[in-house]
């Protein structure tokens, strides 16, 4: 069963103040996590926290009686710092080095610099990140994006901006605003082998958001490629598509609204929008082949629909080919009727079609 969110790829922070004062009061009492937060307020590194799963891993080992410490392989301590020269951030794990001490080691890490080097080890590239809470917010699994820090005043500060709920419910929940399933999968995994009361949510099968800033270009050129091959050798003119660069897929994607579906690894489909007038235009509308016939393209197609209400716009508006009947009725079907045809420069017959869908 196909399984769709449209969601921001930064959320909203969510009150948890209950859960807040449970959170600290044991991270508090653990005396293995608490002196290294003590010892990174010490430390002084701009925008810090200490994130993921010394947070989450000390709570479950106090719901579930296990020693502290237990299933911490490193403390994760993250600041942001505007120089991302390599050389800055070793000179700040050698600091650390010397400065931390505790029996599980501190991972010190500069989020300033993660688009540097996620390319490489996730296999697509991402834009910079804002801040630590942006890199937190992004996190493979809404259950472990959770940063503390502590502040002179002895005043604990906690991010979590999916709340605590999964963390105390004993759950690991997925992030589908990235395309980390991979990840997700791997870190339940270890999980439920050290906490077998761990309950996972699996990855949805299909997650759609708005085009982030930075994509891989050439992943979706390829998708397009597969989606619209069937119609190489029936239409004429040739498709646009033919001469598109991923450089020209990721101009159209700044100049338009373009929504993208994955399955947690791979993008399966694509759907681009523009105002004009009081309409909102869809088209390079793509599902790749091997994902058809399980709802994505109407998800896709659903997605715009949100988007031209939410702007107050009278419709939805496309052209597809003449030659492309079966096109013609899956729109028919999706609610649009034929308004006109149109013609190519240079031919003088109907090349296309103009469909509308009133909202």
């Amino acid at each position: 069963m196909l399984t769709t969110l449209c969601v921001p790829l930064r959320p909203d922070a969510v009150d948890t103040t209950d859960l807040d004062r449970r959170l600290e009061k044991i991270l508090r009492a653990d005396h293995v996590v608490w002196p290294a937060v003590e010892q990174a307020r010490a430390f002084n590194l701009p925008d810090w926290w200490i994130v993921s799963g010394a947070v989450y891993n000390t709570v479950w080992n106090a719901l579930t009686g296990k020693p502290r410490g237990y299933g911490i392989k490193d403390i994760d301590l993250f600041y942001f710092d505007p120089d991302t020269s390599w050389e800055a951030e070793d000179q700040v794990i050698q600091r650390g080095s010397r400065h931390f001490s505790g029996r599980i080691p501190i991972e010190i890490r500069n989020q300033a610099r993660v688009h540097l080097w996620y390319q490489s080890h996730f296999g697509r590239p991402i834009t910079p990140l804002c801040d630590c809470r942006d890199s937190i917010a992004k996190f493979a699994c809404e259950t472990h994006a959770v940063g503390v820090r502590l502040h002179g005043d002895d005043r604990l500060e906690i991010f979590a901006p999916y709340s605590l709920d999964a963390i105390f419910g004993l759950r690991i929940v997925p992030n589908p605003r990235t395309r980390n399933r991979l990840t997700h999968e791997a870190k339940a995994q270890r999980a439920r082998q050290l906490w077998p009361g761990i309950d996972v949510e699996p990855w949805p099968d299909c997650s759609i958001m708005r085009c982030p800033d930075v994509e891989d270009w050439d992943a979706l050129l390829a998708l397009l490629l597969r989606a619209f091959a069937y119609m190489q050798d029936r239409i004429d003119p040739p498709s646009s598509l033919d001469r598109m660069t991923p450089e020209d897929v990721a101009a159209k994607a700044r100049d338009e609204i373009c929504y993208l579906a994955h399955d947690g690894v791979d993008l399966i489909g694509c759907i681009f929008c523009k105002v004009e007038s009081d309409l909102l235009y869809v088209g390079k509308l793509a599902v790749d082949p091997a994902h058809q016939g399980r709802g994505i393209g109407r998800a896709l197609m659903a997605a715009a629909e949100a988007e031209a209400r939410g702007m107050g716009l009278k419709g939805l508006q496309l052209q597809t080919r003449i030659e492309l009947v079966e096109n013609h009725q899956a729109f028919a079907r999706l609610g649009f009727i034929k308004t006109a045809e149109t013609a190519h420069p240079g031919f003088d017959r109907p090349t296309s079609i103009t469909m509308l869908k009133l909202l």
